[in-house]
């Protein structure tokens, strides 16, 4: 079965609380879960980012629960299309606070779809590669960290 992926950033509504994001993630665990969905949300206090990755039907529905949400405004998507494997295979929805420095080199990184390899003609990474960077460890395995976040 073909598997395809989305990444988004979006600008959190004024006064959102951690209690609603606990809401939010344990909400999309379970329907990502359902969804065969997987994926990362990163949140800067100010901005989300999210992957998430799955059959099409499944990113489509989970796609269409995060644009009816209303806990973000300014949805601006940055990547949408195939993968050959799933990234984040184990986390129906991991998620880790990071600081608006490292959200913004994410999503200011020119997104060529989910290419982790450098920028062509350059040495910075393409902004997969940097998402795939923040939840990797120096071995490039996924953090064991975070396995216990979101799933």
């Amino acid at each position: 079965m073909p598997l395809r992926a989305v990444a988004y950033v979006s600008d959190a509504i004024d006064g959102i609380e951690t209690s609603d994001i606990d809401q939010i993630l344990q909400a999309a665990t379970g329907f990502n879960k359902v969804a065969g969905v997987t994926g990362v949300l990163m949140f800067d206090g100010q901005r989300f980012l999210q992957y998430f990755e799955g059959p099409e039907d499944g990113v489509d529905s989970v796609f269409q629960r995060v644009f009816n949400a209303r806990i973000h405004t300014n949805l601006r998507e940055l990547a949408r299309g195939p993968v050959q494997a799933r990234h984040f295979p184990r986390w129906t929805m991991a998620s880790a606070a990071v600081d608006p420095a490292a959200l913004a080199r994410i999503a200011d990184a020119p997104w060529q779809g989910f290419e982790s390899r450098p920028v062509l003609g350059g040495d910075s990474l393409a902004g997969f590669g940097y998402l795939l960077a923040a939840w990797t460890g120096v071995s490039g395995e996924l953090e064991p960290a975070a396995v216990t976040l979101g799933s």
